[in-house]
């Protein structure tokens, strides 16, 4: 039966006596956020836990981001020229806050896709096609929340329904079988995520000793590549292996890499994986000892069906700053896109836990529930922010390290492994 992570890494009641003010200040999250949201208490030592339950192991994040470790929240912000967010929308401004009859929705339209699929999901063709918000704006204050994120996930659009999530677990176990506990370190970690959270949990993997392996389509690569600063940053410490995943040439390699792999990070929605026939229950026979599946709402359907990005699953996850505490009162954004770099700290240290526990697991990861276990209990103000808070870290351009081409490490990592090439 599955059972919820309970995290080894929350830290007890002295945790208490930090200084959450000035950690928020210091990271450059709270320069990302709305003035006129304060402290998200539980969020700045939640992260706080998670760096430093990695750090004692020896991922020294602590020494490489500002605030012991919680300015890995705002690590994006200086290479993609991130600036703060403004009213109802995101500091990358994809994303937007939309009151719907009954309630606050989050809606994405980062993708040229997910903007031509809005006459579909209002029912009722925009003005700007190119930049369809004011017609949103007005079709949902006249629709209920449920009905625009049900249609929204039937056309890929990523939508959520604020403060939606109910339970305030992130992290759900599947036990696929028994194996004995093995150190991190020499593990191979075979990452088929993109962006920010799979990529930077296989980072601090990296940092821990492990081999990490981070596959990517050769005609779809990662879209962090685009900004060459960041991903750096993430994938400086994986090998890079490209493969044309639409071939079966490629397909069938994936698999053995998959096969060999004591860990496997993915973060595609599962039918996905499967329509590659590839199925992760089955590999764990005898495969991975842990496969971790993150997703925007968790991996079982309807849920699985749904697109999400740091932004709006957040808000599902209720981890948003508010105005006031009057009925008329809006929601805001806190940092940047914050459930992806919570949910790689989180998969990171899972996987650490889980190495060291021994046993073969389906780890089930969501960016909403995570965000939701960061969130702060209903009713409790926050305190009130520093005048004067950091800009984020800067990135600056090779100091991090080169991530190197598509593909460069391709032939050596398949004749490595075994895999014909």
């Amino acid at each position: 039966m599955p059972r919820w992570l309970d995290p080894p890494w929350r830290a007890g009641p002295e945790r208490r006596d930090v200084d959450t003010t000035d950690l928020w200040a210091a990271s450059g999250a709270q320069w990302l956020t709305d003035p006129a949201v304060g402290v998200p208490v539980r969020l700045v030592r939640t992260t706080l836990d998670l760096v430093e339950y990695l750090d004692r192991r020896g991922a020294a994040l602590a020494d490489e981001y500002p605030a012991r470790g919680v300015g890995i929240l705002a690590s994006r912000a200086d290479a993609l020229q991130i600036g703060p967010a403004a009213g109802l929308t995101s500091c990358g401004g994809a994303t937007r806050f939309v009151r719907s009859r009954d309630g606050w929705l989050a809606v994405s339209l980062a993708r040229e896709e997910d903007r031509a699929s809005v006459p579909a999901w209002l029912a009722s063709p925009v003005e700007d096609p190119a930049n369809p918000w004011a017609d949103v704006a007005a079709a949902a204050e006249h629709r209920d929340a449920g009905e625009l994120v049900e249609r929204a996930a039937l056309l890929g659009i990523p939508c959520s329904r604020v403060g939606e999530v109910a339970g305030r677990r992130g992290v759900l176990l599947h036990p696929a079988g028994s194996a004995t506990a093995r150190p991190l370190a020499g593990m191979t970690v075979v990452n088929l995520g993109s962006l920010w959270a799979a990529p930077l949990a296989g980072d601090l993997l990296a940092r821990l000793g492990a081999r990490v392996v981070k596959v990517e389509s050769t005609t779809r690569p990662d879209g962090a590549r685009a900004t060459a600063g960041f991903y750096d940053l993430l994938n400086r410490r994986s090998q890079s292996v490209a493969l044309p995943l639409a071939a079966s040439a490629g397909r069938a390699r994936l698999a053995a890499l998959l096969a060999r792999a004591d860990v496997v990070i993915e973060g595609s929605r599962p039918r996905a994986l499967r329509q590659m026939g590839i199925d992760a229950p089955a590999l764990l026979a005898a495969g991975p000892r842990i496969w971790v599946s993150i997703t925007s709402h968790g991996r079982a359907e309807p849920a699985a069906l749904r697109v999400g990005f740091g932004d709006d699953t957040a808000a599902a996850g209720g981890l948003v700053g508010w105005t006031s505490a009057r009925a008329d009162r809006e929601p805001r954004f806190v940092g940047d896109a914050v459930a992806d770099p919570l949910t790689g700290l989180t998969t990171a240290a899972t996987v650490a836990h889980l190495a060291a526990t021994g046993g073969r697991w389906l780890v089930d990861v969501a960016l909403a529930r995570v965000a939701a276990e960061a969130r702060e209990p209903a009713g409790r103000p926050w305190p009130a922010a520093r005048s004067d808070p950091a800009r984020p870290p800067t990135l600056v351009a090779g100091s991090h390290g080169n991530a190197g081409c598509l593909g460069r490490d391709t032939a050596a990592v398949l004749e490595s492994m075994g895999i014909d090439t």
